[in-house]
């Protein structure tokens, strides 16, 4: 008997539970906001903050606080791999050639700065190729001009012209 009982309750938990699940994929979720404008929120606040890091990056770069501004441009880097987006990324790289050249000095010694830049150069031809951008691919191949990768450039606009 005590069984029967057993089995009853845990099917009638089971039923209850299926249903909660269906129910609860069905409700709006908070506030009725989708999940498309939650992801342009936050993609648009990540913009504003690396807008705010890119600031702070030259800001220190005219102090001559180097320290503070690989602290910047690391948190800048972070949040343009998190928009998705090419032109945050050729942003991050002009950012990190600026970087580069305050570093270097009259030394010419080499920083690590120019090859950050060549790999977020390289990050936003992806997502320029990904989105069909001729302006993208235009400006990212100009940037590996500025770098001196001439070869670069010619095979961004090469990858450009594919589509």
């Amino acid at each position: 008997m005590l069984l029967k009982w057993t089995c009853t309750v845990l099917c009638i938990l089971a039923v209850a539970g299926v249903i909660a699940l269906a129910l609860g994929r069905t409700l709006p979720d908070a506030g009725g906001i989708t999940t498309t404008e939650r992801q342009e929120a936050a993609n648009l606040r990540d913009q504003a903050a690396l807008a705010e890091h890119l600031a702070a990056l030259d800001a220190a770069l005219v102090r001559q606080d180097v320290s503070r501004a690989i602290y910047e441009w690391r948190d800048a880097y972070g949040l343009a791999l998190r928009t998705r987006e090419w032109d945050t990324m050729v942003a991050v790289g002009d950012a990190a050639v600026r970087l580069d050249t305050v570093m270097r000095g009259p030394s010419g010694y080499p920083t690590g700065f120019r090859s950050e830049a060549r790999r977020a150069y390289i990050h936003a031809l992806l997502r320029a190729q990904r989105d069909r951008s001729r302006e993208g691919v235009d400006k990212i191949a100009a940037s590996f001009n500025a770098l001196g990768d001439a070869g670069l450039a010619a095979q961004a606009r090469t990858l450009g012209t594919g589509r």
